[in-house]
């Protein structure tokens, strides 16, 4: 009698974890799985952790759903996780929270479509912003032919600030892909930003004649006409759209 109570306490437990194989089926099949194939990589990405206290309920969970969305297909989430910190610390409503991390997972994966499916999770990050800035995807490609997966993100987030500035998306996607093509060219690349950055407010045709300047100066091998930038300063992101 015993022994009949505790078998039918284990067929309760496998029924409540989901593990009773249904008839005539073999047990891997009955998981939803193939013994021959591995789970898929996203299964194993476990579910990053949100601050409760930053968002109220309704918002907590309609981010977390976007969140295993975005590990469901592969997308980074830190750059998700950390445009909804920036929205809650701006004070900004639950609302416009969800639907900036809604439209920046959108360009993420349009950004890996043209990046590539193995850009890193910065890159991702740089390229959607840029597309969130009007910058087209041609242009992104040409930046990718630049640079090898992995160093898109300085080249990216240089062209995406030049052109918030105002300057024509063509001049500075043909500045930033002739620079980012010579070795040793991130340093080069934010001397670019900072030139326009410090003429923009003499207007935008000051800014592109100033990035001109310096970009014939910079391929020539002469001395740049921007300010030094120190070796470790890295490019100054745009603010979120």
């Amino acid at each position: 009698m015993m022994n009949g109570v505790v078998v039918a306490l284990g067929f309760v437990a496998q029924l409540a974890a989901g593990t009773v194989p249904s008839k005539g089926a073999a047990p891997s099949e009955a998981l939803g799985t193939s013994s021959s194939q591995p789970p898929s990589s996203t299964s194993r990405q476990p579910l990053p952790q949100l601050d409760a206290s930053r968002f109220d309920t309704l918002t907590l969970l309609s981010l977390r759903s976007q969140l295993e969305i975005a590990v469901e297909n592969g997308l980074p989430t830190a750059p998700l996780i950390n445009l909804a910190l920036e929205g809650s610390a701006r004070r900004a409503g639950g609302a416009k929270i969800l639907q900036v991390v809604r439209d920046h997972m959108a360009a993420m994966s349009h950004a890996r479509d043209v990046l590539g499916a193995k850009s890193s999770a910065d890159e991702l990050d740089a390229g959607a912003r840029a597309l969130r800035a009007g910058i087209d995807m041609r242009t992104l490609s040409s930046i990718r032919d630049t640079r090898q997966i992995g160093g898109a993100v300085i080249p990216l987030t240089v062209l995406t600030d030049i052109v918030g500035r105002g300057v024509p998306e063509r001049e500075a996607r043909d500045a930033v892909a002739a620079i980012a093509k010579m070795p040793t060219s991130d340093e080069a690349l934010r001397g670019l930003q900072l030139t326009v950055a410090k003429n923009t407010i003499r207007g935008p045709g000051m800014a592109v004649d100033a990035m001109n300047r310096y970009l014939r100066a910079t391929i020539s091998g002469a001395n740049p006409l921007a300010a030094p930038v120190s070796p470790d300063r890295k490019p100054n992101r745009p603010p979120p759209p």
